[in-house]
């Protein structure tokens, strides 16, 4: 009844039951994926990226990596209070508060609305923690604060006026700031350049200026960066490189199948044909240039905005990864476009009443994050860092520190997730690799490729170069047989080690 008369003095004193309904169901899907979000984090805590050995080297002060990540992360985790912190725990509290700051921005878009403001808060809040923005605010380091400085630039930009006091001037500061956070904060110059053209507000010369001040000292205090590794290919690509036009083809496809996981499982979208995924993609770029033009003297609408930054996005990143024959198309590199495609899809069917299908799709969103959530539960493969830091404080590390007694060596492995952050200045690798990172993705290796891959890590055992280092039982047979070498054995760890009077 407390509930009920709660609900009564939001939408006035002749709600119906249906309405109340509706809302009692948002709450519950609301509740019910909080709740996974919530198990998944007490039980994993942040994940462990390839990105993470070189953030926490640079917390640590060395600065080798610099070039290649965000220099704002490791910045924002060496200030207090994170610095009072040990180095795993700061990063599980600055998780713990992106997730905080990105609830207050989902609160502080629903007090833009007049009514239905709950309804947008739960549906939302829904996208927020679904699978797609669950592994980027809970999961990717440095791209969970780039998500927070943009959920911020686009409630600016959104919802304030640009002559109002002070707005101008905040979000050049914002914008600078959010280069040394993300590279991908160029796409906002092109963005501006259109809104300027739409609105014949000058004023936002002012930002584009900072965003190219900004990159401009960037670029001279970081020469050597991301940025410049891709347009001089220095990066790793597919072991076949693709036409242009099949390359284009196959990124276009890709974006349609990340767009539809805006709703559905990517488990069933990575397996729609590229060929319809290519009709869908082309689809969905007519789709959102006709309301561009169509709404264009109604620029000043929410959710034209919201569309505007969708399209431009999607043409930036999707230029790029032309222009240096990438394809890394997915979640992470994305989710600026699916997060403005969602906000502007909660609000048109909001605006619209389309109850039902908002109900429906938040349904889906909930249903196929959960069953995420549950199969994750279900792997003991997980790149935890709670499972990372529980190893830095075990004898097993002490274990492994006595045998390599300070000499740089490397590290064979099954388990490097478990011990690359406590060994951050020795080569780390999985001693039998299935499959290759490149371009953003995982390449399944050949049975040949992986039997190199141990053969190589064995050579370094025997040269003295490196040790072998098992958590799952797998023992190398032979080896132990071999002149010189040792097998440390220890609650279900097994260490291949050469002894020092060989070496």
């Amino acid at each position: 009844m407390f509930m009920f008369n709660s609900f009564r003095k939001i939408y006035g004193q002749n709600l119906s039951i249906s309405k109340f309904t509706v809302i009692t169901v948002l709450t519950l899907l609301f509740l019910a994926v909080l709740t996974g979000t919530i198990l998944d984090f007490w039980k994993y805590g942040p994940y462990f990226t390839p990105d993470t050995v070189g953030y926490f080297k640079m917390i640590h002060g060395n600065y080798e990596d610099l070039g290649v990540l965000s220099p704002f992360y490791s910045f924002v985790l060496s200030l207090p209070p994170f610095n009072f912190l040990s180095i795993f725990d700061r990063a599980t509290v600055s998780s713990i508060a992106v997730f905080l700051l990105a609830m207050l921005f989902n609160f502080k878009f629903c007090q833009q609305l007049k009514n239905q403001n709950i309804s947008l808060f739960y549906a939302l809040g829904c996208s927020l923690l679904s699978w797609w923005s669950f592994r980027i605010l809970g999961r990717a380091h440095a791209d969970s604060h780039f998500y927070v400085l943009l959920l911020l630039w686009l409630y600016l930009f959104v919802w304030k006026k640009a002559d109002e006091k002070w707005n101008i001037i905040l979000m050049s500061f914002l914008s600078a700031v959010m280069i040394w956070s993300k590279l991908n904060t160029l796409f906002l110059v092109p963005l501006l350049v259109v809104w300027i053209l739409l609105s014949k507000e000058k004023q936002w010369l002012i930002v584009i200026g900072s965003i190219l001040c900004s990159w401009a000292v960037y670029q001279v205090v970081l020469p050597e960066n991301i940025l410049e590794i891709h347009l001089s290919n220095q990066v790793v690509l597919e072991m076949t490189p693709t036409n242009p036009f099949k390359h284009f083809y196959e990124n276009l496809a890709t974006w349609a199948q990340v767009s539809l996981g805006l709703i559905f499982s990517d488990f069933i979208t990575q397996y729609i044909p590229l060929p319809l995924a290519f009709v869908l993609g082309c689809l969905g770029f007519v789709l959102l240039s006709k309301h561009i033009v169509k709404f264009r003297l109604k620029y000043n609408d929410p959710i034209y905005k919201l569309v505007l930054v969708s399209l431009v996005y999607s043409i930036f990143f999707l230029g790029f990864q032309q222009w240096i024959g990438y394809k890394e198309i997915n979640f992470r590199t994305l989710f600026p476009h699916l997060l403005v495609l969602s906000l502007a899809l909660w609000l048109v069917l909001i605006q619209k009443r389309k109850i039902v299908a908002l109900v429906t799709l938040v349904f889906l969103i909930t249903g196929h994050t959960l069953i995420g959530h549950y199969l994750t539960w279900q792997r003991n493969d997980v790149y935890s860092l709670f499972a990372a830091k529980s190893f830095h404080n075990s004898d097993k590390k002490q274990t492994i520190d006595n045998l390599l007694n300070g000499k740089q060596q490397q590290i064979y492995t099954d388990a490097p997730e478990k011990i690359m952050l406590s060994f951050l200045y020795n080569e780390v690798n999985q001693i039998d690799p299935r499959t290759r990172f490149i371009e953003g993705k995982n390449y399944l290796l050949s049975e040949e490729e992986s039997l190199l891959a141990r053969k190589r890590s064995i050579e370094a055992l025997l040269n003295g170069s490196g040790i072998i280092v098992l958590f799952h039982l797998m023992e190398i047979d032979g080896l132990d047989s071999r002149p010189y070498v040792r097998v440390h054995k220890e609650n279900g760890l097994v260490i291949y080690y050469l002894d020092s009077l060989s070496q």
